[in-house]
């Protein structure tokens, strides 16, 4: 399990002062701790803090040293969505107006899977749901996002996406490539399409 890396590195940094006698101001846990996707359900955040807090108490230290964290993702995934437009349709091939090198990045080579939502605006969705890969709107053959983003069978060109929990690194790894940019965002007072909380009601951005 994941949560067990935590454990084990903070044993290794009880192995370090015991070899230096050398006792840390600040231990950095670092980053790693989880988000919900729809082939992710981690446990919940609670059970990676108390792993932590176990592992400290077995290095019986008089005084513990300040303990920092990067929480990132965990945090800030699910306050970000974006909004996509459906260009072309090629059977389960969806070509859209975003990709890898704009909010997209992640959906890209580390192949997450982002909640996936269709907006009708009206028009009836079909029941069906399909595994939809994407191709974003540049010239390089790594704009490509495998999925699979489950949509309704019924989804047409013209059409449009909304892709959550991109709050951690939608914004920051957007580019300028081949001239296409998401540069418009808007604050909404509305729920996450997915949340690891119980109670997910928070500000949620679009990048439209």
């Amino acid at each position: 399990m994941l949560k067990i890396s935590f454990s084990k590195a903070i044993a290794e940094i009880g192995n370090i002062i015991k070899k230096t006698k050398i006792i840390p101001d600040y231990i950095n846990v670092g980053g790693g701790f989880p988000s919900v996707y729809p082939d992710l359900n981690p446990e919940p955040l609670t059970n990676y803090m108390e792993e932590i807090k176990i592992a400290l108490a077995k290095l019986k230290l008089a005084n513990l040293p300040e303990l920092i964290c990067e929480p990132g993702r965990a945090i800030v995934a699910e306050s970000g969505s974006t909004i996509v437009k459906v260009i072309l349709r090629k059977k389960n091939k969806l070509y859209i107006n975003d990709g890898t090198y704009g909010t997209l990045f992640d959906a890209g080579v580390p192949n997450f899977i982002f909640p996936s939502k269709m907006i009708s605006c009206g028009r009836v969705q079909s029941k069906k749901l399909t595994a939809f890969s994407f191709f974003g709107p540049t010239c390089d053959s790594l704009d490509y996002m495998k999925g699979p983003f489950l949509l309704p069978n019924n989804i047409k060109e013209g059409d449009y996406i909304e892709l959550g929990q991109l709050g951690a690194y939608g914004l920051t790894f957007r580019t300028k490539f081949n001239g296409f940019y998401s540069d418009q965002i808007f604050e909404l007072s509305d729920k996450p399409i997915m949340s690891i909380y119980e109670d997910p009601s928070k500000v949620n951005y679009l990048v439209a």
